[in-house]
């Protein structure tokens, strides 16, 4: 049987308990398992630093309760302190003490200087043994973060709150300290949860997502069933990029702006409104009668991603790099054979 190492239960908050406010955080619940890493998902704006902040002690909580290791930790009563959580945080900007050295750094938390053991086992593991005299100004982003690390894990904790810990790094150093991450937690027996705004770094490395936005929860799940099964059209867009397009009843069949929607399942349906579609799944021809116009284009290496408007809705379609099409062009958009889609309410998967 799992133990959980974090729960939070039913919990809302807004500033100052304003009444009349909106909540920030609106009915909250998550449990994240001992050794797993959940990643907190979602735009700049929907809650994920103030529900860090409340894990970390420094808000009370409108509603609900915090538990950490089966020690409550936060209600609207009663709050544990910071330093009496033993909870680890690494930020996005290292917040290291520039005048100490990688080893003072590391040292900064613990209660035993003399009992250095585990210090030594952690500088090993993130792969800065040989830069222990070294001060900040000397160590490059990825060190620096690795050391932050090193910190938070230093006093014993088993317990780690990551602020968008990748952000301040370059694309290749990103990658590395990311699929190390996942490593150092389990050497060390620890448990995290991550914020992030960026669905490839959080589906790339944790065990778990939960998809936030404007302050709530829209699925917790592992990334693979976020992708094969979206819940909500956010889900759905924010994960996957997909297109989310009206959908229109007629006598025998809905259609959207690409055309008529064909299969069986819609036969008896009469509340769905909305379709999600990947852009890999539209087809595109230029065309001096097409409806639909470029807006934009983006090229992503091994594709282009064009944004087109066709009759009021917006659509991004994503094409080889030999489909080259220029901004302006008029094109007619279908959608393409064996492909899927999603519709909504409801979160049905058909096939086209």
């Amino acid at each position: 049987m799992e133990k959980e190492a974090l729960i939070i239960d039913d919990l809302f908050y807004r500033y100052d308990d304003q009444k009349n406010s909106n909540w920030i955080l609106n009915a909250i619940n998550l449990k994240i398992e001992d050794g797993e890493l959940l990643g907190l998902l979602g735009p700049s704006g929907c809650g994920k630093t103030t529900l860090l902040r409340l894990i970390a002690g420094f808000e009370y909580p409108s509603k609900g309760k915090i538990t950490l290791n089966n020690i409550e930790i936060s209600t609207k009563q009663k709050i544990l302190t910071p330093e009496k959580r033993k909870i680890g945080m690494v930020f996005q900007d290292y917040a290291l003490f520039p005048h100490l050295t990688v080893l003072e750094n590391a040292m900064f938390g613990l209660k035993d200087k003399k009992n250095k053991s585990r210090l030594d086992f952690l500088i090993n593991i993130v792969g800065l043994d040989k830069f222990i005299n070294r001060y900040p100004h000397e160590l490059s982003g990825g060190q620096k973060q690795r050391l932050a690390i090193a910190r938070a894990l230093a006093p014993g904790t088993n317990f780690i709150l990551f602020d968008e810990p990748f952000c301040s790094l370059d694309i290749h150093v990103k990658l590395k300290l990311r699929s190390e991450l996942p490593n150092i937690l389990r050497n060390c027996n620890a448990s995290g949860l991550m914020v992030t705004h960026d669905p490839e770094e959080a589906m790339s490395i944790c065990n778990k997502v939960a998809v936030m936005n404007e302050g709530k929860i829209h699925q917790v799940d592992t990334p693979i069933k976020l992708l094969e099964n979206p819940q909500s059209l956010f889900v759905s867009s924010f994960i996957l990029g997909n297109n989310i397009l009206n959908l229109k009843k007629g006598e025998n069949s809905y259609s959207c702006c690409l055309g008529k929607i064909k299969n069986s399942y819609l036969k008896d349906k009469i509340n769905i409104k909305f379709i999600s579609i990947s852009p890999s799944y539209i087809s595109i021809k230029r065309s001096k009668d097409g409806k639909a116009i470029i807006v934009s284009k983006e090229f992503l290496g091994e594709f282009f991603i064009y944004k087109l408007s066709l009759n009021g809705e917006s659509l991004r379609v994503r094409t080889n790099i030999k489909n080259n099409f220029d901004i302006g062009d008029y094109c007619i958009l279908n959608i393409a054979k064996d492909s899927f889609l999603f519709l909504y309410p409801g979160a049905h998967k058909i096939f086209i």
